[in-house]
């Protein structure tokens, strides 16, 4: 149990002294973009403050491009496209976030994971994405944990 929780320390550690600035440009014109951090309100340091962005563009009529970024040294940056009969607004476009429990009230031990993003497109559907901000930290948290 000690070796678990030296483990989760020494990870905890490492994500407030890996973060780096990286970002995905994506040509067109921004429809949609909103950053939260899981961390602001329970840190002192704001160099150790994480953030999480989702964007979405649309270079063309039909097609628009979600993308989502984090200065996380533990998120690789994701980007797809989707099929979108014509041109969007802001209107089409909603994000929400979530812990990783599920919950959307974050608390310092249920910090936001995810962002559940739905843009509806020109034919009245709506296209559902989840993006998890922490599943490579699970990972990596579930190969240091012994018997796993």
């Amino acid at each position: 149990m000690r070796r678990l929780t030296t483990m989760l320390t020494a990870l905890c550690v490492a994500c407030a002294l890996v973060l780096f600035g990286c970002g995905t440009s994506s040509a067109g014109t921004v429809i949609f973009e909103e950053t939260v951090s899981p961390n602001e309100k329970y840190t002192s340091s704001e160099a150790d403050i994480v953030y999480y962005t989702v964007r979405v563009t649309q270079a063309a009529p039909g097609t628009a491009t979600v993308s989502a970024e984090s200065n996380s040294g533990f998120f690789e940056p994701v980007s797809y496209e989707i099929e979108c009969d014509g041109e969007l607004s802001v209107d089409d476009v909603s994000v929400k976030w979530t812990t990783l429990t599920g919950g959307t009230e974050p608390s310092e031990d249920d910090q936001i994971a995810v962002a559940e993003v739905s843009v509806r497109t020109g034919d009245g559907s709506s296209y559902e994405r989840k993006i998890s901000f922490v599943t490579r930290a699970l990972e990596m948290v579930a190969e240091a944990t012994p018997g796993s």
